[in-house]
């Protein structure tokens, strides 16, 4: 893989990273000089991207996690110190769409879902790798919103909610 080693040195934690946006933002990251850790709760589209990455010659791992889970980002969080001793960038990619159609008649427990995902994930992700930044005295973080926080989305409340709170 040709990088330009803009980030070289940099480890680089991308949520969401087994698939679209976030695979194409962690390849993206391997070709700055980054290494990748790629999180996500489907473990073959971990590895599919995993691969990717490798074949590149980038240094990468793969963390299985459910962003709205705090002891599973408690848990991928500790194997990442271990390994590598923290992130120097953090991507909050990892979301959802969550259920569609008018808010009276989706099921409640589907909607907050959603928001626990989509909001909560990258709360409970910054909380576990803002520590180790601090304490380094620097580190990147980025949230990924969405049209939902700037455009009318009627059916997909939970979604729009979500994202225009991480905004």
């Amino acid at each position: 893989m040709k990088t330009d080693n803009e980030l070289a040195g940099q480890r680089a934690l991308v949520t969401g990273g087994g698939r679209g946006i976030g695979r194409a933002i962690a390849l993206a990251l391997s070709e700055a000089g980054a290494r990748v850790a790629v999180a996500a709760r489907t473990a073959d589209q971990v590895d599919d991207t995993l691969q990717m990455l490798r074949a590149g010659g980038a240094e990468a791992i793969g963390l299985e996690i459910d962003v709205a889970d705090s002891g599973s980002v408690t848990t991928a969080m500790e194997q990442l110190a271990k390994q590598w001793g923290g992130v120097d960038i953090l991507v909050n990619n990892a979301g959802v769409l969550g259920p569609i159609g008018r808010t009276d008649q989706i099921e409640a427990d589907q909607w907050l879902q959603t928001v626990q995902t989509n909001l909560g994930g990258c709360f409970l992700c910054t909380h576990a790798c803002l520590p180790g930044m601090i304490d380094q005295g620097a580190g990147k973080i980025i949230n990924l919103s969405g049209g939902g926080a700037s455009s009318a989305r009627p059916l997909f409340s939970a979604y729009a909610a979500s994202k225009a709170a991480i905004v």
